[in-house]
């Protein structure tokens, strides 16, 4: 159930519009199947590469390199259209739990 409509917020490269404030769903998310598992932990392997990034000097290094690594193999991973519902999810939500709200909650 949507309680607030995402707000379209300005930026200097044009207006982006955020995602809509939800309740969770209410239905049990479907068991994630090899394909999810393995979007989820590449999700889970960016989100950690971004506390690696807290490390001054070589976490910055570090999470550069593993952020990109992780996003391309979900890239890869992903069909077109889980990836877009993925990006919007991603605005607001850490890779992993929009990766989950993508492939877990989503009815088809």
């Amino acid at each position: 159930m949507k309680i607030l409509k995402g707000p379209e917020v300005p930026t200097p490269f044009g207006r982006v519009k955020l995602p809509d404030l939800e309740t969770p769903p209410l239905e049990l998310p479907k068991m994630p199947d090899e394909h999810a598992r393995k979007a989820i932990g590449h999700g889970l392997g960016e989100d950690a590469a971004q506390l690696i990034g807290l490390i001054p000097w070589i976490g910055d290094i570090v999470e550069d390199a593993l952020e990109d690594m992780h996003h391309i193999e979900i890239k890869k991973i992903l069909t077109a259209d889980e990836y877009s519902r993925f990006a919007e999810y991603n605005k607001a939500l850490p890779t992993s739990l929009a990766l989950a709200r993508t492939l877990c909650f989503e009815k088809e």
